[in-house]
């Protein structure tokens, strides 16, 4: 996760508010990790500047805000585009890339909407436009995976905004995700709000990019399997195709008997 990117900053946004929600301060949070971490860390954590790079360090703040570990690095790795979804053909949990997703039934009427509404505002002039289906579909994800994670005592929902494309004064299409938490028995308090990330490029586990033990691939070979891993069928069947070609060729040209 980058650095003051959109998904450190909506990881962070999370962060922050379950902490102040339990009452929580910084420190608080810091002394809870082993070894303990500085409060200008966890500062910056929750401001995105300095978001968690490993599931170790995600885990950590699990612990330390007393959330769900599975449920938190579902959410980290969401905020970066890579969603666990349930695979019926693989019978197994894989991750796909958030621009790949499709929207659900409620996700899709929100869409219809956002399109209509900027179908009605469109002019020559000023062209708004909505967000993408792949947007609603990820915003979709992020918001079951924090309503799982929170619980009941707190409310999760998101809002789309339609853009407007002007070199100088026009402003993107975006899907707001919002967190309000229960103070009382009739009232809920915003904790959160921040746009539903864009990511741009797919994150690599860390683990595979390690050097492996003796005998095993090398970080190189781990780069590539995870890659490729993260692609969905269709692109990997073109990759194992331009490698067959690659072969074919290599074999053809590699020093074989003349005819």
């Amino acid at each position: 996760m980058k650095s003051g990117s959109g998904s450190a900053v909506a990881f962070g946004r999370v962060l922050q508010a379950v902490r102040k929600h339990l009452s929580k301060n910084q420190a608080d949070v810091a002394d809870s990790f082993d070894p303990k971490l500085s409060v200008a860390a966890v500062s910056m954590a929750e401001s995105g500047n300095r978001p968690p790079k490993t599931e170790a360090v995600v885990r950590g703040y699990a612990a330390a805000l007393e959330l769900d570990e599975d449920a938190l690095l579902d959410l980290w790795w969401a905020m970066q585009g890579m969603v666990a979804l349930e695979s019926e053909a693989e019978e197994r949990m894989v991750k796909q890339w958030w621009r790949e997703l499709r929207p659900g039934l409620d996700a899709s009427l929100d869409l219809h909407c956002a399109e209509t509404a900027a179908k009605t505002k469109w002019t020559p002039n000023d062209d708004y436009y909505a967000p993408s289906a792949a947007l609603f579909a990820l915003a979709e994800a992020i918001c079951g995976i924090l309503a799982r994670m929170l619980g009941e005592s707190w409310k999760v929902s998101y809002k789309a905004e339609i853009g407007l494309r002007e070199p100088s004064d026009g402003y993107p299409a975006v899907v707001n995700i919002e967190l309000r938490a229960q103070v009382s028995d009739e009232s809920l308090e915003m904790m959160a709000a921040f746009a539903c990330p864009e990511p741009v490029t797919r994150p690599f586990p860390a683990q595979l990019m390690r050097a492996k033990p003796q005998g095993g691939p090398s970080p190189d070979v781990g780069w590539i399997l995870n890659a490729l891993m993260a692609m969905p069928a269709r692109e990997r069947a073109a990759v194992a195709g331009f490698i067959h070609g690659l072969r074919e060729g290599s074999s053809l040209y590699g020093g074989g008997e003349d005819k």
